[in-house]
């Protein structure tokens, strides 16, 4: 911060040069009596010629065009002998003249400093050396009061822009970290109202869950099943949605179930990293808690036997209109449901497509796949990207089915366009 202020310094001293230099080579000039009285003297010659010349039209010695004549060239004359006098003065400075530069070398550099750290970005140069001690701190004392001047750093910000998303979410993320899980729950909050909703809502709302998930120490609430069930609507495989509702099915003894989240959020992660071998290893601990005889939990009896086999096609009247940029949503949903009961999220693939939804692609532990009796089941192509229909996405759903009945594959064909 030194630095730049040295900079600033510099280069504001630099740019007064250009108002000192002129105002210390030039002295103010002032008119001689010599020079005035040459002037005037000017002055009353070609008044006197001018009044000479109208006599003698008057007596009719001159011609109205030789007066025309003659006039002109008095004029010139006149106006050659002013010239030259005022170039003799050009270029000085009068007393008064100084007076708007002197102004200038005092008005510019407080309007610049005040102008500056009203809209510039004067609070954010003591970010480097947060930066620096958060590197440069060796014990946990330091590091922890690193962060906590980072987090004050961030919410003051965050304060003047509230519109800036990045800042929040690492404000409130950092909020989660030093277990201020109450200023996190706010952060989140106020970011995820102003936000539309979109994949990067439901990130935030999963942030949000969390957040409210630790600050009442682990226990599930209607406030916080409301936040879950927003956010699994606009993304069914949000990774801190998915984390919650794995633990939750864990310590409900829903093994089976906690398992196939956690095999969702690892079918997200590179398979090479940390992360994936952490969240495999718990997934195969979990394993041996699975009752005699249910060995995987890719097990038809570990995620329970239902399931529905679709064949997907577009048709030719809106196959116009599907754009590579679409996400395609699966589901199979219950009347008597708002939430589907199965939901998957991908790349657009290529038509036609054959996918099977079974309860290892369950929204939540209490609503699978298997508990319903009657379904049906849809697919859309999204323009957006999330999962709630939007005007002109692409869709196709099926008629209600029993779903033990059910054999075969579903043929289901993406031909209506949302309104």
């Amino acid at each position: 911060m030194t630095e730049f202020y040295s900079l600033s310094i510099a280069l504001l001293a630099g740019a007064l040069l250009f108002l000192v230099v002129p105002l210390w080579r030039y002295k103010p000039v002032k008119r001689s009596p010599d020079e005035e009285v040459r002037r005037q003297k000017n002055i009353e010659v070609y008044q006197q010629s001018l009044a000479e010349l109208e006599s003698d039209r008057a007596d009719g010695l001159v011609s109205d065009g030789d007066f025309e004549r003659l006039q002109t060239e008095l004029q010139r004359s006149f106006l050659r002998d002013m010239e030259e006098e005022d170039k003799k003065n050009q270029g000085a400075i009068t007393g008064n003249g100084k007076l708007i530069p002197l102004l200038s070398i005092l008005f510019i550099p407080v309007f610049s400093y005040l102008f500056y750290s009203h809209v510039g970005a004067s609070r954010d140069l003591v970010l480097p050396t947060i930066m620096e001690e958060l590197t440069v701190a060796e014990s946990p004392e330091a590091q922890l009061a690193a962060l906590e001047s980072l987090a004050d750093f961030l919410q003051a910000r965050f304060e003047r822009h509230s519109d800036d998303i990045q800042n929040g979410y690492m404000l409130g993320t950092l909020y989660t970290e030093l277990e201020r899980f109450d200023e996190a729950v706010d952060t989140f909050s106020r970011l995820a109202g102003q936000m539309e909703d979109s994949p990067d809502r439901a990130t935030v709302l999963g942030q949000l869950a969390q957040a409210m998930y630790l600050s009442a120490g682990s226990r599930m609430s209607p406030a916080l099943q409301s936040v879950i069930d927003e956010g699994m609507a606009l993304n069914p495989n949000e990774y801190a949605l998915l984390s919650i509702m794995a633990i939750e099915a864990f310590i409900s003894e829903q093994y089976s179930q906690a398992i196939a989240y956690w095999q969702r959020q690892l079918r997200q992660l590179d398979s090479g990293s940390q992360e994936a071998a952490v969240l495999r290893e718990r997934i195969a601990r979990v394993e041996t808690l699975l009752p005699e005889g249910a060995s995987l939990a890719t097990n038809d009896d570990a995620i329970g036997n239902a399931s529905v086999t679709l064949v997907i096609d577009v048709d030719d009247s809106v196959l116009s209109q599907v754009d590579d940029s679409m996400r395609l949503f699966v589901y199979a949903r219950s009347p008597e449901f708002p939430m589907p009961l199965a939901a998957v999220n991908l790349d657009q693939p290529e038509f036609p497509f054959e996918i099977t939804l079974d309860d290892s692609n369950a929204m939540a532990p209490v609503a699978r796949l298997s508990s319903a009796q009657q379904v049906y089941v849809g697919a859309r192509l999204s323009q957006s990207g999330i999962a709630n229909a939007q005007s002109g996405d692409l869709e196709g759903e099926s008629g209600t089915f029993v779903l033990a009945e059910q054999d075969g594959k579903i043929n289901l064909v993406i031909s209506d366009i949302v309104p």
